[in-house]
């Protein structure tokens, strides 16, 4: 059951978004053709924090599988080689952290 759950609509739908938000955001990002420090405010402090709030309180909310909530912080591991420097990679544990305390907030 727990397999079939993982294989599914839901699943294709928090990768795809998980995509978005990883990968064509710091694309538009660099097509503005804005400062470090206004990319990294803005995707790394901004949209960023809130998918991972918003994707814990979901999934939470759902009682999905707490898998999902992997998917932005590992896509996101493979995206930030492309458009942010070394130091962004330790985003990605923020990331976890902040996904599953919002994940954690809907459990009773």
């Amino acid at each position: 059951m727990v397999i079939k759950k993982i294989l599914s609509i839901t699943t294709l739908w928090y990768l795809t978004v998980a995509f978005a938000i990883s990968l064509v955001i710091p694309i538009i990002l660099a097509v503005l053709n804005l400062s470090d420090v206004q990319k990294i405010g803005f995707a790394l402090f901004g949209v960023n924090v809130i998918y991972a709030v918003l994707s814990g309180l979901i999934v939470g909310s759902k009682k999905e599988p707490a898998v999902y909530l992997l998917f932005f912080p590992i896509i996101y591991l493979l995206g930030v080689k492309l458009f942010f420097e070394n130091y962004a990679y330790y985003f990605s544990l923020i990331y976890v952290v902040i996904t599953y305390l919002a994940y954690g907030i809907t459990k009773e």
